[in-house]
């Protein structure tokens, strides 16, 4: 047997891995001294200064015939390949051209990208692997003819009539380690180290197939698929349909033509709760692998669906979440972004702070796929890349499928509820509507902005508020299924017991103030008793079927309210919704926030879509204190469009976004001081910067919420001309302005400033 050497001369490769090692990412040279059979795209195990961690393989280099082996030049061997082929070169120089735009490390990219648990700082990683054996019969192995006591010929028929298990379950079966190195020492079965995601069942929709018969199109969906059928690749189209107009059929019809092309296709939602619908429209209508790709699935799923989109040749439907853009799916055909005006496409913390519809757009037209933005309320951003640069092409469905009569949306002036003498939180109106739910046999949504119980807690007395110890938040008052009461902060998860008594003044005027979900399906009990009801939001729809459990007990019809935050208000389409309501929408209205009129409306019209979307007639109902606010006037009218057009002609007089490019750098550490004279050493270095490039820079100012999580928070906005680059050097630059213990995030067009 040939020695393992670390002289070059013996190898003609080197191979560049990417390591996360220290402050920066680096990319050490290793040879294949262990003959692995290393290629790009292979995770590994190498060592660096005694440790064994993870690594990419990024390049292949081979030595030139000048390299002068006589030299004392020595490599250390790639120990083991842990995934072999995890990407193309294709999709690695993208995903580093991704990580230069946003100033983010390389590692960090490529982390956010693969999927998660295939890179580890520690050694654990090594020990997990190797304690995975995978046990198979020696292949074309007759046993039956060997001398073999029963035991072993057991554990033979076993393994044979699984077709390989794991040693650990076998031992778990009874069959000790003695006995199963006794029949690989005589050559009866073999062992192999592998990681133990390989044997883990895919999970696919393919068994959901269902003969239904396929609604035929109306006039104006038939023209909106003719457009996209006319679309040349590369091209991107919005698609504006009303709610309840059929974009999801149109989706279907799309994925079917690419499928016949042998195309693959990527549905993307916004928010988890809306893949369970997605996943069965689309498994009901195709007998093809579907699989769902986004956090609430576990890591090793995740791995499964990586692995399985390398490696089949098949075309195949993949319904996810933002970090479904990453897959690197072969021959794809068409990405179709639903909700497209939904910020949750845009990651805001940790950095990368990507925006998925700015990847598929980019990635559209790399790879001559075709881009479809689905929506009833366009995004600004979107609605300019159509009227004002003609990027988008655009198909628009102004009419609902149903031949019910849109509902009327009824205003509630909270104020003359008071003066009446109603302090409850629902209306007499909203009342009257809940009552008749019953009767009628229909159902209602009821929207309210805020999860849990109260909004805060405080004393009438002097003011006080019980705020969070590491946030400059106030603590929102939970309340458990016995009626135990306590705080909880939303922003770092802190948890304090509830207190009846004021900290500060010792007054027993200390109340709960503002409503959360929990507090509204209470009051409804109380006045409601006969209504059965459902809560939804993040505290109920924890775990990979939460959302799906929930949203199937309510079209079953086991319950006739359900009670939810915004995520209620997203794509979910349930015939027997006759009843759309939005409480405590002020909260809404008064963010600080430029986005602020945009979300809000957004949010109130896509609401009233839930409702009669069948052939009940509907009803929306809306209370607030300020009937006379803008966004209240083209909600009333339904005239998204003309808030899109002065919202756009505005912005452009004033040069804001979308109009020009932002940037928000934010600062933060654990201490306040160190803190601030960081985000000021950096606001000088960028300063000449953005000068010479024709960029504003603002700041530094402490953060819209100064402390989260015992971190101080700092930031800088610059802004600047619309598609110039960012006036802002290498995140390894940056670093020299950056303290140990202080904590830089570059977030490029942020949501939120």
């Amino acid at each position: 047997m040939k020695l393992a050497t670390n002289n070059p001369s013996q190898h003609p490769k080197v191979y560049s891995v990417l390591i996360d090692f220290g402050r920066y990412s680096n990319s050490f040279d290793y040879i294949d001294g262990n003959s692995l059979g290393v290629e790009i795209g292979d995770i590994v195990l190498v060592k660096i200064k005694g440790r064994v961690i993870t690594g990419l393989v990024m390049k292949e280099n081979l030595f030139t015939e000048n390299f002068d082996f006589n030299k004392e030049f020595k490599y250390s061997f790639i120990e083991r390949i842990i995934q072999k082929k995890v990407f193309y070169k294709w999709w690695r120089d993208w995903i580093e051209d991704i990580a230069r735009g946003h100033k983010v490390n390389i590692i960090k990219m490529f982390k956010t990208a693969l999927p998660p648990g295939w890179f580890s700082k520690s050694n654990v990683i090594n020990k997990s692997i190797s304690s995975n054996f995978w046990i198979l019969i020696t292949p074309n192995l007759n046993y039956q003819s060997r001398d073999l006591t029963n035991r072993q010929l057991l554990l033979i028929q076993k393994i044979n009539s699984a077709g390989g298990l794991w040693q650990s379950d076998l031992i778990k079966f009874g069959f000790s380690s003695t006995l199963i190195n006794s029949l690989i020492k005589k050559n009866l079965i073999k062992k192999i180290s592998r990681s133990k995601i390989d044997n883990l069942p895919l999970i696919s929709f393919e068994n959901n197939f269902k003969e239904n018969q396929i609604p035929s199109l109306t006039y104006q969906q038939k023209e909106a698929l003719s457009k996209i059928k006319e679309m040349k690749e590369g091209e991107s189209l919005l698609l504006w349909g009303e709610t309840g107009s059929g974009k999801t059929e149109i989706y279907l019809r799309i994925t079917k033509s690419f499928l016949e092309q042998n195309k693959s296709c990527l549905i993307m939602a916004p928010e988890i709760g809306l893949i369970p619908q997605l996943i069965d429209r689309f498994s009901n209508r195709f007998k093809k692998n579907i699989f769902e790709y986004h956090s609430n699935c576990s890591s090793k799923q995740r791995q499964l669906v990586w692995r399985k989109i390398l490696e089949d040749k098949e075309p195949l439907i993949v319904i996810g979440t933002r970090s479904s853009i990453f897959l690197p799916i072969r021959n794809l055909g068409v990405i179709i972004i639903d909700e497209e005006h939904d910020n949750s496409y845009k990651q805001e913390t940790p950095m990368p702070c990507y925006d998925a519809r700015e990847l598929a757009l980019d990635r559209a037209k790399r790879d001559g796929v075709k881009i479809i933005f689905g929506s009833a309320t366009p995004s600004l951003n979107t609605w300019k890349q159509v009227k004002y640069e003609n990027k988008f092409k655009l198909a628009r469905m102004k009419e609902r499928i149903s031949i019910a009569k849109v509902p009327e949306i009824k205003v509630i002036d909270m104020r003359d509820e008071f003066k009446k003498g109603n302090k409850k939180i629902f209306s007499k109106e909203l009342f009257k509507s809940l009552r008749n739910l019953k009767d009628k046999k229909e159902q209602a949504i009821i929207l309210v902005p805020r999860r849990g119980y109260n909004g805060f807690l405080s004393c009438r007395n002097c003011g006080f508020v019980v705020n969070c110890p590491n946030c400059d938040t106030a603590l929102t008052v939970h309340i458990g299924i016995k009626g135990k009461k306590w705080l909880n902060c939303h922003w770092c998860d802190f948890k304090s017991q509830f207190i009846n008594v004021c900290p500060d003044c010792h007054s027993n005027a200390f109340k709960p103030f503002g409503i959360g979900t929990q507090k509204v399906v209470e009051s409804l009990k109380e006045e409601m008793p006969e209504l059965k009801l459902l809560r939804f939001d993040r505290d109920t729809t924890s775990g990979k079927e939460g959302h799906r459990k929930i949203l199937s007990e309510f079209s079953k019809g086991n319950a006739d309210v359900i009670i939810g935050t915004q995520m209620l208000a997203k794509g979910i389409d349930i015939p027997n919704v006759t009843l759309s309501v939005v409480l405590a929408s002020d909260s809404l209205l008064n963010r600080p926030d430029l986005a602020t009129e945009e979300k809000a409306l957004q949010l109130f019209l896509q609401l009233a879509g839930r409702s009669g979307r069948a052939n009940k007639e509907g009803e929306v109902i809306l209370q607030t204190y300020q009937p006379s606010h803008p966004v209240i006037s083209f909600l009333k009218k339904r005239d998204y469009e003309s808030f899109l057009n002065e919202s756009l002609k505005l912005r452009k007089d004033l040069n804001l976004f979308p109009f020009c490019r932002v940037c928000l750098l934010k600062i933060s550490g654990f201490d306040n001081a160190l803190t601030e004279q960081t985000a000021n050493k950096l606001s000088e270095y960028l300063t000449p910067l953005c000068l010479r490039k024709k960029w504003s820079l603002i700041g530094p100012a402490p953060g819209m919420i100064p402390k989260i999580g015992k971190k101080f928070r700092w930031q800088i906005l610059i802004y600047g001309p619309d598609k110039t680059e960012l006036p802002i050097p290498t995140e390894k630059s940056l670093w020299d302005f950056i303290p140990k213990n202080i904590f830089l995030t570059i977030d490029v067009n942020p949501v939120e400033i």
